[in-house]
């Protein structure tokens, strides 16, 4: 089998045993308090899990090291994310995450196969959510999870979710760095001013 081959498939079974741990911290939270803390984030987790094992080749692949550091980083921290006590009222917190849902859905529903990790040209989006902002997908995951950390605070899961936007930002200019060498990309990028909230970035 090549490498590469190889590599591919033990990204994805580590990508798909960090789901599952996530998702059954949650769902064991629930059977325990009655609260069903995460149903947004796992369900959001689950479709991304989905598209990375059956995501296409790249036709240009980023080689930065940044761009490798970021991706697994940015992608999988929340995976770390724990149900705690003391957050805020659960029916909001639950709102804000599947609002997060939605918008991530859509946008990683527009890319379908051509989803990735590392910053790649798998097909430049230009249509529906991508007509708001560059990274539609980024922004849900923010969305979805901001509401998961405001109904489970503690400072892991804070620190997490820093290090997880951070990284995400990170990705987000890399996977720029990479789109820019295709006209169709810039003539875009030109049209759609903000990458991730409207009006701010």
């Amino acid at each position: 089998m090549p490498v590469r081959r190889l590599g591919s498939l033990l990204a994805s079974a580590g990508f798909v045993a960090l789901f599952l741990a996530f998702a059954w911290a949650n769902l064991h939270h629930w059977r325990q308090t009655g609260r069903p803390s995460g149903i947004g984030a796992t369900v959001l987790e689950a479709w991304v899990a989905t598209l990375f094992v059956t995501r296409r080749d790249a036709t240009q692949l980023s080689r930065s090291r940044l761009a490798w550091i970021a991706a697994p980083i940015g992608s999988f921290a929340m995976l770390f994310a724990r149900p705690a006590h003391g957050g805020l009222a659960e029916l909001p917190c639950e709102a804000l995450q599947l609002l997060g849902v939605g918008v991530a859905l859509v946008g990683l529903g527009t890319l379908g196969r051509s989803f990735g990790l590392v910053a790649a040209n798998r097909g430049v989006k230009t249509d529906g959510i991508y007509g708001l902002v560059r990274h539609p997908a980024y922004t849900g995951y923010l969305i979805a999870y901001l509401g998961y950390v405001a109904e489970n605070p503690s400072l892991p899961n804070i620190t997490l979710l820093a290090v997880s936007t951070a990284f995400q930002l990170v990705r987000i200019g890399e996977e720029e760095r990479v789109l820019r060498g295709d006209e169709r990309y810039r003539a875009y990028a030109r049209r759609v001013r903000f990458r991730l909230v409207p009006y701010v970035y």
